[in-house]
């Protein structure tokens, strides 16, 4: 049963006094199969280190390291990516071995170690599985920026870790690599590569509760070290930084020098239970509470914190194009600090690049995905009275990354992105219609009319990919002709991982002049229904992402995920509290299938996470939510202000909204505003088997 922990765990438990049960609920495994890419290993609320079982390096489902349907593992890496689409990261994999380890073509090896899930444990900051045909155990815990690995040996013979320096997701370019050993119990590494970013380095220093008897190196890229046979408990503590071993040496020193393992442990759980704290549940089913808290888990994983411990903070891993539709309206309101440090990094990147960043990772930048979405993030947060950076800075930085040629190709000569120029040229022009409008926003709060001015006439350019015959927005060439032939089930490169049913209603702000577009209120509710019960999608190679299907709403997939909150601009409050209720029963559940497509930095599980609690952000920076019905009959949400925001619902085995009351006054609209919310005290929904007549 997942309530039972092995003795490791429980002595944590101990240690920590206390574990609360929202801890206990959370379960790692959620996301490690299907096509999940979540990671069930150790790691710390925003860490730089990861450590995690490596069950594979190859395929679309390998960009966590982990799948679930595997049954070896090849090692221990220090680094991962959660949920996203891209892989790369696994760094330093630590693989133990019993006897001899075998050496074929010049290179060390040790076979995959086979294991069976039920030897497998994992909780918020720790990992343990047994190895019982290799005579061996591993426990794995984790702070900030160090890895701690134990090992328990059952067996007979020499006591042995291979460490591949060269390992990881995808097939890097590899530039660098060095090991050098400091002391009888030490060891430190470098490596330099280029995959998903060019040039990263990264460095580790290693030390050893046991001394090292026999450092063997096979080229540059393999170390086996091995240690007396009569070693019970080998533990390891493995400094990690993104800037050289003298830093990794420091951060390992400082945060684990004098520790034990048990230790560390419990101070990560402690950290967890303290970070996870933020929102209290109450009622639901055990399985219910399981998958939010497991939501709530995986929106603090990223991202990921890469200065050192001794340097001011500086964030990266940021997954923007996915984040700012939920995660980044989450944050706002449970940690402004974290939000507010992440735009300080997205501002110090400009000031080094001269563009904002687009999907950065480690100190590179991917260049992933499609628009400048880290306006959004930055115009939401001070609209919403983050005011901890220099906003006139701030917008003269969105305005200037806007303009560039790699963030917007073409879309300012022409009006849109031309299809027989750029690819996902559909997708680009509204997503960055969508952004234009946030700066306009911002300049507007700023009191830059000019550029507020400029920038609404530019929010409007989704007009321009809009075919009144079709009712869908399609390409057009640079010429000013429809591509052709038009499917609107049909995968082009004008759409980013969707079909044109999926971006159809992608202008979140500004839904009435959608309507207007689509000939009227009546016809564009009847298209919205249509995108829930339209046939669904036959799933193919070059269509993956598309998963989560409803009709043609695919919730494994971002651009989706303000869909069903639309009908309630659009008149029908109860379809947004249908389909969302919908989502969150089928499309979410407590196995490790259970998030229905990528997790991408926790903005799957950020939309689970606000829908759940009854409020949604399905136009970031407009600074106000819908509302849909709660699933719990009380939830706690400890605000970033200091002030707390109690949701109570009376039934909420029902999914339709007949009253809505803040502060003991009824609400006569579905919406309610970030000012409202941040007032902190009493949202209460009255819930009801049937859709309310009238609000």
């Amino acid at each position: 049963m997942y309530r039972k922990f092995l003795s490791g765990c429980l002595l944590a438990m101990t240690m920590a006094a206390c574990v609360s049960p929202r801890v206990m609920e959370v379960d790692p495994f959620i996301g490690t199969g299907f096509h999940g890419h979540t990671f069930p290993g150790a790691t710390t609320p925003n860490g730089l280190v990861q450590l995690s079982p490596d069950t594979r390096t190859e395929d679309w489902d390998a960009c966590s390291g982990y799948h679930y349907s595997d049954d070896a593992i090849l090692g221990f890496s220090h680094t991962h990516l959660s949920g996203t689409g891209c892989s790369d990261l696994g760094d330093f994999l630590f693989t133990p071995a019993v006897g001899e380890v075998q050496e074929v073509d010049g290179q060390y090896v040790i076979a995959p170690l086979p294991f069976s899930h039920a030897n497998e444990k994992a909780l918020p900051g720790y990992y343990t599985v047994r190895f019982p045909e290799r005579g061996v155990d591993v426990s794995l815990t984790a702070t900030a920026h160090v890895g701690v690995h134990k090992y328990s040996f059952t067996g007979a013979g020499k006591r042995q870790i291979l460490i591949n320096l060269v390992h990881g997701m995808g097939e890097p370019e590899i530039h660098e690599v060095s090991v050098t050993q400091l002391g009888a119990d030490e060891i430190s590494g470098t490596k330099v590569q280029s995959w998903w970013i060019p040039q990263r380095g990264v460095y580790f220093n290693a030390k050893f509760s046991s001394p090292i008897l026999q450092l063997e190196k096979k080229g540059s890229t393999q170390v086996l070290l091995t240690f007396a046979e009569d070693v019970k408990d080998l533990t390891a503590f493995v400094g990690i930084s993104m800037t050289d071993e003298a830093n990794a040496r420091t951060n390992r020193i400082k945060e684990t020098e004098g520790k034990t393992f048990e230790k560390i442990m419990a101070d990560a759980l402690l950290t967890w239970q303290n970070k996870l704290g933020v929102i209290e549940v109450e009622g639901g089913s055990e399985n219910l509470r399981r998958v939010f808290y497991t939501a709530l888990y995986h929106t603090m994983i990223a991202p990921n914190l890469i200065s050192d411990c001794d340097q001011a903070p500086f964030y990266s891993t940021l997954s923007l194009w996915d984040v700012f539709r939920t995660w980044a309206p989450l944050q706002n309101l449970i940690d402004p600090q974290l939000i507010s440090g992440m735009i300080d990094s997205m501002l110090d990147s400009y000031d080094r690049n001269g563009i904002l960043p687009v999907w950065p990772l480690a100190h590179g930048e991917t260049w992933c995905m499609i628009g400048y979405h880290s306006i959004p993030v930055i115009a939401d947060a001070w609209l919403c009275g983050i005011r901890t950076f220099d906003g006139n800075k701030a917008l003269d930085a969105m305005v200037s990354s806007s303009n560039q040629d790699w963030t917007s190709p073409g879309y300012n000569k022409y009006g849109y992105v031309p299809s027989d120029l750029y690819g996902q040229a559909v997708s680009e022009t509204l997503e960055m219609a969508y952004d234009d409008w946030c700066i306009a926003r911002m300049a507007e709060n700023l009191g830059r009319k000019d550029v507020a001015d400029e920038y609404y006439a530019r929010s409007k350019r989704y007009e321009n990919l809009f075919d009144p015959a079709t009712r869908f927005f399609r390409g057009k060439d640079s010429k000013g002709n429809w591509v052709e032939p038009f499917d609107p089930l049909v995968k082009t490169e004008d759409f980013t991982e969707a079909v044109p049913w999926q971006f159809r209603f992608f202008v979140p702000h500004d839904v009435q002049g959608l309507e207007k577009l689509m000939g009227g209120r009546e016809k564009t509710q009847a298209a919205l229904d249509s995108l829930f019960t339209y046939e669904a999608l036959e799933l193919t190679d070059d269509i993956v992402d598309m998963t989560g299907l409803i009709g043609e709403y695919a919730h494994g997939n971002e651009p989706s995920h303000n869909m069903a909150y639309l009908f309630t601009y659009l008149g029908q409050p109860e379809k947004t509290q249908h389909y969302v209720r919908r989502i969150l029963s089928e499309l979410y559940s407590a196995t490790p299938e259970g998030i229905s497509g990528n997790e991408d930095c926790g903005q799957m599980s950020a939309w689970y996470v606000m829908s759940v609690l009854g409020f949604y952000p399905a136009c970031p920076a407009s600074c106000e939510f819908v509302l849909t019905s709660p699933i719990f009959n009380k939830a706690t949400i400890k605000l970033g202000n200091g002030k707390t925001l109690t949701v109570k619902a009376d039934k909420p085995e029902y999914e339709y909204i007949s009253a809505v009351y803040f502060n003991g006054k009824k609400l006569d609209t579905m919406f309610i505003t970030y000012d409202d919310i941040l007032q902190g005290g009493t949202l209460e929904f009255k819930l009801s088997e049937t859709p309310a007549a009238e609000i």
